[in-house]
């Protein structure tokens, strides 16, 4: 399991039972901060809608926690979850990196309400793939949000934020463990207050409110024409196990997975174009400047050595493409 900073908590006489909401590393990683907290887990719920090795390593991490394991259906099948839901007896609900709406059947189940640890700033990061977005904008800061749920989509009253900076190093990667950290910060922060019900619920300001998509793998093929930041931000964003932003040579997909901005002195070329391929990598025109690739995969095999680079094509002149060419 990945295991947060310990946080001392004051003890209180009344330890909640409490039923967790998530998937992924942040979903484990709630389970461990919840373990740390006066609160007594009865129960994990994962989502229908997402499969693969972000929902098996929550399953995991509850079995070996000795912990029931409920799956939340689509809205059709929901009766039978309610009433294992409602077996539980749960005094709080808490969601931790989830990818499925709390329908009101959900919403009214625990006495203490359903409270959401979300992975942007709220209201000007509603909806998903926030982390993503904030860096893909240029952000030089994100957080995480503590808000109570109701039925809209991360519109609830306001506990508190955590707030830290997005360093130009920082990618999709580093700046989820800063979620993680700030998130299991915040919650045990607040937590005697959650359950002394004295918390504060704060309105949002829908005049600066924006929803985000999710982000599809189509959202990662490269405009050459924008900025090197813009297209750098992408890559950040995008890091693995995201699926990466990606550019074409011939019918090879060629995906980007380290790229920094690089300033050249010779004319710029029409975008897209290798300019140079040296020991510091591929340096390629964009719409302002350019930027040195010095990580790729090509069509999944990673390419790490810039040596490799003129093995697989990559030479001054050529032209990366938007589409495969035969």
């Amino acid at each position: 399991m990945i295991l947060g900073p310990k946080h001392e908590v004051p003890s209180t006489s009344f330890q909640p039972n409490v039923v967790l909401f998530g998937y992924g590393a942040l979903g484990e990683s709630a389970i461990e901060t919840l373990s740390r907290l006066d609160a007594t887990l009865v129960g994990v719920v994962v989502p229908t809608n997402r499969t693969g090795p972000d929902v098996v390593r929550v399953e995991n991490a509850t079995r070996r926690s000795g912990l029931p394991l409920l799956t939340q259906p689509r809205k059709s099948g929901l009766g039978r979850f309610l009433e294992s839901l409602k077996k539980l007896a749960p005094d709080l609900i808490v969601v931790w990196s989830y990818s499925m709406i709390l329908p009101p059947e959900i919403i009214r189940v625990p006495r203490l309400g359903c409270i959401n640890l979300h992975g942007g700033l709220l209201p000007e990061y509603r909806g998903g793939h926030v982390m993503q977005w904030a860096i893909i904008n240029g952000e030089r800061e994100t957080g995480v949000t503590l808000h109570y749920i109701n039925e809209a989509i991360d519109t609830g009253p306001i506990i508190a934020k955590s707030k830290f900076p997005i360093e130009l190093h920082d990618d999709g990667v580093s700046v989820q463990q800063k979620l993680q950290e700030s998130g299991a910060t915040l919650l045990s922060e607040w937590w005697q207050k959650i359950i002394e019900q004295t918390a504060p619920k704060s309105s949002q300001d829908e005049a600066v409110a924006q929803y985000y998509r999710l982000l599809t793998p189509s959202d990662g093929l490269i405009n050459w024409s924008r900025t090197s930041v813009e297209i750098c931000n992408l890559v950040r964003a995008l890091v693995s196990p995201r699926p990466g932003a990606y550019t074409f040579l011939g019918q090879n997909k060629i995906t980007l997975r380290r790229a920094r901005k690089k300033m050249t002195g010779t004319m710029i070329a029409k975008p897209g174009t290798v300019q140079d391929v040296s020991e510091d990598g591929v340096l390629v025109a964009t719409g302002d400047a350019a930027i040195s690739i010095t990580e790729l995969d090509v069509n999944g095999s990673v390419v790490a050595n810039p040596k490799e680079f003129t093995l697989i094509g990559i030479r001054s002149g050529i032209v990366f493409a938007d589409i495969p060419v035969v």
